[in-house]
């Protein structure tokens, strides 16, 4: 009977569900010296796993205050400032980050998660937080466990919310167009993902500012039992990058009656995060395909340029084929309003791109030198932004070969500068001295 039990049970978890969960990192991580091993994602562990969801509820029960967070952009960094934020007011805090390399943080000691063979499964979850919760529930203080929903599908994402976890509130950073061929087609059908995953009971933080997203993932939302708060921006910090995400950590703190960050404190990380040219000695580059999805992409080069002409060179993946047709768009859209006068494609698939946008392009092969591509990218003497995608070998190449570029200008400043307070020390030495 109790195999039976556990057949239906892992029925009921994987009806729809993928056969493996991948997710991309979005944040380069420090990691501790205590590495964590995580169970098999085979289906025997599986079964193992879900024999054990009476015994997670009840282990889930001992949290105060549960948070997860979700959305398209900014999920690691939020879950990590979140973390910081109630470690430093004397919290007992757990957090998990998820990725390629993930962490579970319990009071500042960070955990490398290291899991056995190459998938990452939603149901490592549940032995962390068997391990780790009743270590919070020894400690006096009010716990805090704070979790980073790792799914990329509308099914696996409602799993997390659903059965792994119980969020007493839930901060969406924000609804950009990326993951479309697993979560949506458009930003209303991701916006439709995510108010679906929302428990009955559940707070929503929402730092997505379109007002039209919003109002449709408010109904959505609250007819299912939820409710949702839109995060407020002030006006001196209205399209910077970050903002939605700084302001959303100030709207959890006031769920769970805690006062705000110090102004202070928000002003510098706002100020820190912002993008900034890298000066080369052929002109200036950004790379903002780290961010690798057109909203945010458009808000990078808004900061950095507003209504001047830039060189874009957009690098595709063969398997992000939903954010490949949206970077499509953008760059039609960027020609048409006059912001860049041809696009270089590298990466797979360049030939298709080309063939499916109306812009004059130049396409670089996968076996082109990242360092080459760089020179000639600045042919043309503009601005040149990286968008697309960054996890690729060659990519990493060309941010080494920037950063050497760097390197080697700083250096070739550095001995200019020598050079002219030699010259100005024997100039001193050889003028002639006045005598009484």
């Amino acid at each position: 009977m109790s195999a039976e039990s556990a057949a239906d049970q892992f029925l009921d978890y994987a009806a729809g569900a993928l056969p493996m969960f991948l997710v991309g990192a979005e944040y380069e991580w420090k990691t501790g010296p205590k590495p964590i091993e995580v169970g098999s994602s085979s289906l025997t562990g599986l079964l193992s796993e879900a024999t054990r969801g009476i015994r997670h509820r009840k282990v889930l029960d001992q949290i105060d205050t549960q948070i997860v967070v979700s959305g398209t952009r900014g999920k690691s960094s939020t879950t990590q400032r979140l973390d910081d934020v109630f470690n430093r007011r004397g919290y007992d805090t757990l957090t998990k980050i998820t990725g390629n390399h993930p962490l579970l943080i319990h009071n500042g000691e960070v955990h490398p998660i290291e899991r056995r063979g190459p998938r990452t499964t939603l149901y490592e979850n549940i032995s962390l937080i068997a391990e780790f919760v009743p270590e919070l529930d020894a400690y006096e203080p009010d716990d805090v466990a704070i979790f980073e929903n790792q799914g990329i599908t509308e099914y696996t994402t409602r799993l997390f919310n659903q059965r792994l976890t119980d969020p007493d509130i839930i901060v969406l950073t924000n609804v950009r167009q990326d993951h479309t061929d697993t979560l949506g087609k458009t930003r209303t059908d991701l916006a439709r993902s995510f108010a679906r995953s929302v428990p009955a009971g559940t707070h929503v933080v929402s730092g997505e500012q379109h007002p039209v997203l919003h109002e449709y993932m408010q109904k959505e939302i609250e007819r299912r039992g939820g409710t949702i708060e839109q995060v407020d921006i002030p006006d001196e910090h209205e399209g910077l990058i970050g903002s939605e995400t700084i302001h959303a950590v100030n709207a959890v703190l006031d769920v769970v009656g805690e006062p705000p960050l110090p102004a202070e404190e928000i002003e510098s990380f706002l100020s820190a995060i912002q993008p900034t040219w890298i000066e080369l000695e052929d002109g200036l580059i950004f790379n903002a395909a780290e961010v690798n999805d057109v909203e945010s992409t458009e808000m990078v080069r808004r900061v950095l340029v507003d209504d001047e002409c830039i060189t874009p060179f957009v690098y595709l993946r063969r398997d992000r084929r939903g954010r490949t047709a949206s970077f499509a768009q953008y760059i039609e859209l960027l020609f048409e309003r006059e912001l860049i006068d041809e696009a270089h494609i590298g990466g797979a698939n360049t030939r298709a791109f080309a063939e499916n946008v109306d812009v004059p392009t130049k396409c670089h092969s996968q076996n082109a030198d990242p360092e080459q591509v760089l020179t000639e990218l600045f042919t043309d003497g503009r601005p040149v932004i990286l968008m697309g995608n960054t996890v690729d070998e060659f990519m990493r190449e060309m941010q080494a070969s920037i950063e050497q570029r760097v390197k080697e200008k700083r250096q070739a400043a550095s001995a200019s500068e020598a050079v002219d307070i030699s010259e100005q020390g024997s100039a001193e030495a050889t003028k002639p001295k006045d005598h009484e």
